[in-house]
């Protein structure tokens, strides 16, 4: 123990991975993240109509927390701002739309969202949604008691069919519940490998391999350390324990000491072999299957996925996230590269 003190304060770069940098990028992502749930994104509002509706459907807009109104004059100048992303989305509502309300007609009220924004616009779709149907469903209700329906089958008449739009295990929309995760998951494998090939680049002596146990173990302890700290963002019921989800995660840290080992039997230069294990692990936040089903990505992306350990760890934290318990025994076979592991740790020094 005393040899490895002194090694990480003879070695900067070593004490940065395993003593400084866990918490660092963690709390780096976190100060990032920090506001939870975007809120006032600008949205451009084009009103051509000029009419008591209009302007009831701007107050509607303007309540919603998500929606920071940014009135154009015409629908040339909103789509222009909507291209140069100055505004995430555009509501126009056309000239006449008002009256033809009134006579019952079925005018078109346009809403668009830059869709390169996928976030943004997930996050602005149903606010934008829900205040103008609540808007238009009150001058719905008058326009049918003006034709005679009793008042107790307005409801009905107006919205046969509620919708409720619930987010399952992040009901406020959390950013910082969606992304923080997975990307310190992914940030922490990193920096697994990295630190296990910087052990043998500038060992604490003759045999650095006595010290991987005691790399593995610090990375493995920072991680439980983080799984505490992130208790609200994970989302875990709170009958649930914390210790399946660091006791997983030792699994994942079998793959990655065994691509280390593998990268440095091969006898190239350190800053070859950290490149090409930072190529193989940097994609790993797209393949989680956060953003996209890993199932529907081309049959290469799923390969590459099964070969990062953290695309296996995700789907079961998802699964303890909703129900307090994963199948867990699904991580076996990132035990297989344990024999490959061993063989070559007892070749190296």
């Amino acid at each position: 123990m005393a040899t490895l003190l002194q090694w990480l304060r003879r070695d900067p770069w070593q004490g940065g991975l395993l003593l400084v940098a866990p918490w660092l990028l963690g709390g780096l992502l976190y100060a990032i993240f920090s506001a939870r749930s975007p809120v006032e994104l600008p949205v451009a509002w084009v009103d051509l109509d000029h009419s008591a509706l209009s302007r009831e459907l701007g107050r509607k807009l303007v309540a919603a927390p998500a929606v920071n109104l940014v009135a154009q004059a015409d629908s040339a100048e909103a789509a222009r701002a909507l291209r140069r992303g100055e505004v995430y989305a555009q509501v126009l509502i056309p000239a006449g739309f008002a009256a033809d309300l009134h006579h019952g007609l079925t005018p078109t009220l346009d809403v668009r969202y830059n869709g390169q924004y996928l976030l943004m616009g997930k996050r602005l779709k149903a606010p934008i949604q829900l205040a103008l149907a609540d808007a238009l469903q009150a001058q719905g209700a008058l326009s049918v008691l003006a034709q005679g329906l009793p008042a107790q089958a307005v409801g009905a008449q107006v919205a046969p069919v509620a919708i409720q739009l619930t987010a399952l295990n992040n009901r406020g929309m959390d950013y910082a519940a969606f992304l923080l995760p997975g990307l310190c998951l992914a940030i922490w494998q990193i920096l697994v490998l990295f630190s296990v090939l910087n052990l043998y680049f500038s060992p604490p002596g003759p045999h650095p391999g006595r010290y991987l146990a005691w790399v593995l173990l610090i990375q493995w302890g920072w991680a439980g350390v983080g799984i505490v700290l992130m208790r609200a963002l994970l989302m875990v019921p709170e009958e649930a324990p914390l210790w399946p989800l660091w006791l997983a995660l030792l699994p994942l840290m079998v793959p990655l000491a065994t691509l280390a080992l593998v990268l440095v039997r091969t006898g190239r230069e350190s800053a070859q072999l950290v490149s090409s294990g930072a190529a193989l692990l940097t994609p790993a936040f797209t393949y989680m299957g956060l953003t996209m089903p890993s199932a529907s990505m081309p049959t290469l992306a799923q390969w590459w996925a099964d070969i990062i350990p953290s695309s296996h760890y995700l789907p079961l934290l998802q699964s303890y996230r909703g129900l307090g318990t994963a199948p867990w025994l699904d991580l076996w076979p990132l035990l297989l590269p344990l024999p490959l592991a061993w063989w070559l740790w007892r070749r190296l020094p």
